[in-house]
């Protein structure tokens, strides 16, 4: 990896890590150039994941679905939703007025409304979206458990949610990784936060799917209206398996 590009890379970890736990458009200050630090994520590091994400869009949103972009940004899932799949709507939802204005001039579609919001707290009634899709967001949350269980409740059953997040591998990739960053960063501004197995929100069922690419980095994960994602493994929700299948 160049020099440019690794700095570019670090900028951004650095830029999530600056933000972990604000969602009170703390983002809006680097709005304009936010694209400029993903691409270099997208296309070095996240690359396998999200190739993985747009397969599951296409798998999973059905023709006239009602989606939820969580934590939207300038948009980019939000185009990939529209281009995978034949929603009859997608929110693009995120904290930020200014990255939500980014995504405005990108996206002139009309099955798209966009809402400023705290993922934390979804301003929607229980079972309301077919697909809630969220891409880089959980990891910044002081909470990550909590905010997955708020796309459960949000989604409806029979639907799917699907997550993608920074994670640390247990492995010699890991290890690897975090050090080569920590040679790009400064102590005044560390790696964000990579989630280990120990944190990270999700639940072993019939109905849920964890994949990791980058040697551990980067998880795709999709869970369903009977997970409990405070813990893997314990059982299903009673009674939501079978509303799972309907």
């Amino acid at each position: 990896m160049e020099r440019g590009t690794r700095n570019k890379l670090a900028s951004y970890l650095k830029l999530l890590r600056r933000y972990r736990g604000e969602v009170a458009g703390a983002y809006d200050e680097v709005a304009t150039a936010y694209d400029d630090f993903t691409k270099v994520w997208d296309q070095h590091i996240a690359a396998s994941a999200l190739q993985q994400v747009n397969q599951l869009i296409e798998q999973r949103v059905k023709p006239g679905a009602v989606v939820l972009d969580a934590g939207a940004g300038t948009g980019e899932r939000t185009l990939a939703i529209l281009h995978q799949s034949q929603p009859v709507n997608v929110m693009a939802f995120d904290a930020s007025e200014g990255m939500l204005a980014v995504a405005r001039s990108k996206i002139h579609d009309s099955r798209v409304q966009f809402v400023q919001g705290d993922v934390r707290h979804l301003p929607f009634a229980d079972h309301t979206f077919d697909v809630v899709v969220s891409t880089w967001v959980i990891e910044i949350m002081a909470n990550p458990r909590a905010v997955v269980q708020e796309f459960i409740r949000v989604v409806k059953p029979g639907g799917v949610v699907i997550y993608a997040f920074c994670s640390l591998s247990a492995g010699a990739p890991g290890r690897v990784f975090k050090y080569v960053m920590t040679q790009a960063t400064s102590k005044d501004g560390p790696l964000t936060h990579l989630l280990s197995e120990r944190e990270r929100p999700f639940h072993r069922c019939d109905y849920s799917s964890l994949r990791q690419f980058a040697g551990g980095l980067t998880t795709v994960a999709t869970v369903s209206k009977c997970c409990t994602v405070t813990d893997e493994y314990v059982p299903c929700r009673v009674g939501e398996p079978e509303a799972v299948l309907k």
